[in-house]
């Protein structure tokens, strides 16, 4: 269960992070690799968003791992090289690097082995197109005009849109279109908790409207339809090329849930659901704090920091007991609580200013 922090920020306003701007520095680039996880939620929030705001994504349990290799485009197929690796009559498609996709296809269309290519610059970022084997013939296939996945620099309040089409021939068979309608919204910035990572974010929002178009040369007909609406939630931080978090729904549903991760630190194991949350007062806090152990818990009491040190450890305090903290020489920031000891497992968090 993913536990926001809604209540929390009503409470405790001041949060000590910083919003970032991004741009094309912060873009994959050619041998970047993006490990991740897939995972499960049962439930997303789409409107827990805003400014200096907190996602608390701790309890998402890794399912199944995968990855993304941005390449070169030179070590795709030679065939799919056509329009991104020209500059020279296709400057707008010459493509920084590949990335295998998807593959597809519909009645007699079948598409396998897809790259798609990329191109960064200090306008944007954008899908330029892919390249495909198509009922078993190597093609390449450009987005014509291209679509813009991000525009730069990208910062808090960003609006924008992107049209974007590309077509299939097949001869004597059929012609497949799709039409693409993008619009952005950067609409949140703050700090991200992960199983194994912590981040300073922009959150963008993505609304994805396709239409498919056919046409059938046997029976010399066409027609259209519009794919269900997809919309995109990601979680972009400086310097990581990719999403550390990138939620996908469709009619409202989380379809798709990856995020990224630590290969040393990552939990091999669900976590054991917890029994209780701590209240530490006042919080935020400067110099004391105080946390009242629950009834029947005894144990330490531990101090961590964003990155998972611990900074403070309070020894064998005994149920009931109200102990005091010493928060002096500590930077400001977001910390966590826990109890060690028996009871099961109590958490809290505390703001450090």
């Amino acid at each position: 269960m993913i536990r926001t922090f809604t209540l929390a920020l009503l409470l405790f306003p001041v949060l000590l992070s910083a919003q970032i701007t991004l741009d094309q520095a912060d873009m994959p680039s050619a041998g970047d690799t993006m490990r991740y996880w897939n995972g499960l939620l049962t439930s997303f929030d789409a409107a827990d968003t805003g400014p200096n705001h907190v996602w608390d994504f701790t309890g998402l349990g890794p399912l199944t791992e995968g990855a993304d290799t941005a390449v070169t485009v030179g070590s795709t197929p030679f065939l799919y090289q056509f329009f991104f690796n020209n500059p020279f009559l296709y400057p707008d498609h010459d493509a920084d690097y590949a990335v295998k996709g998807q593959e597809f296809g519909f009645q007699q269309l079948q598409v396998s082995d897809v790259y798609d290519y990329f191109k960064k610059g200090s306008s944007g970022f954008r899908n330029v197109g892919f390249g495909a084997n198509i009922n078993g013939l190597p093609s390449s296939i450009r987005r014509l005009p291209v679509d813009y996945v991000y525009r730069f620099p990208m910062t808090y309040g960003d609006v924008d849109s992107s049209f974007s089409t590309w077509e299939v021939d097949v001869p004597t068979i059929f012609h497949f279109e799709q039409e693409q309608w993008r619009y952005n919204e950067v609409d949140g910035w703050g700090v991200l908790y992960l199983p194994t990572d912590t981040f300073t974010v922009l959150r963008v929002r993505s609304v994805l409207q396709r239409t498919d178009s056919i046409y059938i040369d046997q029976f010399g007909i066409g027609f259209s339809l519009p794919e269900p609406q997809t919309v995109e939630y990601k979680w972009l931080a400086v310097g990581e090329g990719y999403p550390v978090l990138q939620v996908n729904t469709l009619a409202g549903l989380p379809v798709l849930t990856r995020f990224r991760y630590d290969m040393e630190n990552i939990p091999t194991y669900l976590p054991e659901a917890a029994v209780g949350d701590l209240d530490p007062f006042p919080n935020p806090a400067s110099d004391i704090v105080h946390v009242r152990m629950p009834e029947g818990v005894s144990g330490d009491l531990v101090l961590t920091d964003a990155a998972g040190r611990e900074v403070r450890r309070v020894l064998h305090i005994r149920a009931k007991a109200v102990v005091a903290v010493d928060l002096g020489g500590l930077p400001g920031g977001v910390y966590d609580l826990r109890i060690d000891g028996n009871g099961g497992r109590w958490n809290g968090r505390l703001v450090v200013e």
